[in-house]
């Protein structure tokens, strides 16, 4: 989890640098909140979760969005227990428009999902590319923040001699910092 975030964080900063001139003209945003996903292949649900991520305004509806997240989930066994986790560093763009008070968007992100499992003190893991479409609403609580809900549907790849791929939805909901409004 650390080292994907390690490798996000260039990704972030990058968004964020624009330069002095730029910066007049475009918005950057930054959000966080709690996440869930629901794999549809071994038909679990992992309850516990985060996400993180930031964008960028490449002109006045479309955004270049940086998204990591991670989700977690125990269940009990015999004497033992076995932790299921996911995390996720994506990248891509969305495409958002304000109707009343509410900024709908849509945005395809692509990237690398971790996954790993482990149980009787043995864990095994796995990295796949995924991509990852979504769509949701932010509803303004002030003139720079805004309360995000979001639905994704994450396509992971399978790997080679393998059979973690398959499909996963992801729910957010959280809090979104925006530069300036929208």
């Amino acid at each position: 989890m650390i080292a994907a975030m390690r490798r996000a964080l260039p990704l972030v900063l990058l968004l964020l640098a624009v330069p002095r001139q730029a910066a007049a003209q475009r918005a950057f945003e930054v959000s966080g909140g709690y996440a869930a996903a629901r794999d549809s292949r071994d038909e679990v649900t992992l309850p516990a979760g985060w996400t993180a991520g930031a964008a960028c305004d490449l002109a006045s509806a479309v955004a270049l969005v940086a998204d990591v997240s991670g989700q977690y989930k125990s269940i009990a066994l015999l004497n033992s227990e076995a932790r299921l986790r996911v995390h996720t560093v994506m990248g891509g763009l969305r495409v958002g428009s304000r109707i009343g008070r509410l900024t709908e968007f849509g945005q395809v992100l692509a990237g690398v999902v971790r996954t790993s499992g482990s149980a009787f003190g043995a864990t095994t893991t796995g990295q796949s590319v995924g991509v990852q479409p979504g769509a949701g609403v932010d509803y303004p609580l002030t003139d720079r923040l805004a309360a995000r809900a979001e639905f994704d549907v994450r396509l992971i790849r399978r790997q080679a001699e393998a059979t973690n791929g398959g499909l996963q939805y992801r729910v957010a909901a959280g809090l979104v910092y925006r530069s300036r409004r929208r």
